[in-house]
Parts: C-alpha cells; sequence; structure tokens
C-alpha cells in the first residue's frame, strides 16, 4: 500500500497519541496490545501463538504476561494466558479514551484532504484504534516503496 510521507508523518503523530494513552493507563505499548489480544479470544492462548502472533520469544511473552497478571488483567494457566474480565474492560476503556483522543488531535491539525478523510472515517466509525493498529501492524509492499 502506498502511503505518502504527510500520510505516514500523521499516523506516525496519532500512534504517539494513543501510545499516551496506554501509557496513561499505567501500561506500556507491547502490553496493551498483548492485552487486546487476549480480550478478543475470551478462552485465551497459548504463549506460543502469542509469540507467533507478536514475533516475540515465548520467554518475552510470559514476562509481559506476568506483569499483566499481577495487575489482574490476566490469568496465567500453565502455558496459556487468558484477559481477566478486569483486563477486557481496560482494554474497552483505553480504545474508548484512544478513539477520542486521536479525534480530538486530528480536529487540531491543519486540515488537508488526509485529514478530511481521516475525520470522516472517524465520525462515521469507520477508523478507530483497531484500525489504527492493524495499519500500523501491516507489513509494506516493498515494491510500493
Amino acid at each position: 500500500m502506498y502511503r505518502d510521507e504527510d500520510d505516514l508523518q500523521l499516523l506516525a503523530e496519532v500512534a504517539g497519541v494513543l501510545d499516551q494513552v496506554v501509557m496513561d493507563a499505567g501500561l506500556s505499548s507491547g502490553s496493551y496490545l498483548l492485552l487486546r489480544s487476549l480480550a478478543r479470544h475470551p478462552d485465551g492462548r497459548p504463549m506460543t501463538a502469542l509469540a507467533e502472533e507478536f514475533g516475540a520469544e515465548p520467554d518475552e511473552i510470559a514476562a509481559a504476561a506476568k506483569a499483566l497478571s499481577v495487575a489482574g488483567l490476566v490469568d496465567v494457566e500453565g502455558a496459556g494466558v487468558v484477559a481477566t474480565a478486569v483486563g477486557r474492560q481496560a482494554v474497552e476503556e483505553i480504545d474508548a479514551r484512544g478513539n477520542e483522543a486521536i479525534r480530538e488531535y486530528v480536529l487540531e491539525r491543519p486540515h488537508s484532504a488526509t485529514i478530511y478523510g481521516l475525520m470522516a472515517s472517524m465520525q462515521a466509525g469507520r477508523f478507530t484504534v483497531e484500525d489504527l493498529i492493524e495499519f500500523l501492524m501491516e507489513d509494506e509492499d516493498p515494491d510500493d516503496a
């Protein structure tokens, strides 16, 4: 997917807004992404699957899961991890605050065509924290660079 420099700059700024919301909630970006993944799988996930999903070592996932467990956001069960009700609620609240913070941030920017398009999508509910994370995590096609 082609992304011009202005779009990349805006996405980096928007990602920074989300990072601040996540930090204000007491999480790192990595622990938030792990918790989000777990919140979408009510039956939990094996640590090996999480490691594969995030391109991390199982020990790294185990350490992050332990920190989330101490905070009461997940339960570690054998070689698996399950988001608690508190953890799922935290993800919902962070996503809601993130969506609002992104909207506020974008409204303060000079209104380019990209900003107008992003705002229209956000107001219609078609661009959310979920979309931002998916967009940032997708691999760019080297042929598009």
